[in-house]
């Protein structure tokens, strides 16, 4: 083992003095430290979400220089406190924490539902259409609703000889023993 596995594995293993206070705790500098969301005090960048997307500045935690307040129903800071920071990105492109990415069309590659096309979704990393929609072109169409009912196909059990769509046994072997056409069937299938 390499010292950077030592590392690794200690740091892996080691138990940690803050997990009880976890998550509203991190441990650095030999301390627990109460960690940092927009706008609240700090004394470190780590405190600040982990230094993704956040800066301890002037005491206060605040967005990097090219992210923004990620501001939503979910995350809004007087419903929801732990506001995060989302990258600025090109007005095509999509914010994904601190990365950005371009919306797809079908096929294309994705990570979130967003970047697909309306009435796809990302499945196995791709923009697929969704259920109850095919893809036409470059976009999903509404498939036409199924039949409500289906005609039952007559059967041939014996060839030459149908079931009846009543299902009535009796009329079948009526048509298999009484009739001339039937019997030709049977003979013929009999005899080969």
């Amino acid at each position: 083992m390499n010292a950077i596995d030592g590392l690794v594995s200690q740091a892996v293993c080691c138990r940690r003095p803050c997990n009880a206070l976890a998550p509203n705790a991190l441990y650095a500098n030999n301390q627990c430290i109460p960690r940092g969301q927009l706008n609240s005090a700090c004394t470190t960048n780590a405190q600040c979400g982990g230094g993704e997307g956040m800066e301890c500045v002037k005491g206060q935690c605040q967005c990097l220089s090219g992210f923004h307040p990620s501001v939503d129903t979910l995350t809004h800071p007087a419903k929801n406190p732990s506001q995060t920071c989302s990258r600025d990105c090109e007005s095509e492109a999509l914010s994904k924490d601190t990365s950005c990415m371009k919306a797809g069309g079908l096929g294309s590659l994705c990570f979130v539902q967003r970047q697909c096309p309306q009435n796809s979704g990302c499945y196995r990393g791709r923009c697929m259409c969704r259920c109850g929609f095919e893809q036409k072109g470059d976009k999903c169409v509404a498939l036409p609703p199924p039949p409500t009912t289906t005609p039952q196909p007559n059967i041939a059990i014996i060839p030459g000889v149908a079931v009846p769509r009543s299902n009535d046994l009796f009329k079948l072997f009526g048509q298999i023993f009484g009739g001339g056409g039937a019997n030709n069937a049977i003979g013929s299938f009999i005899n080969g």
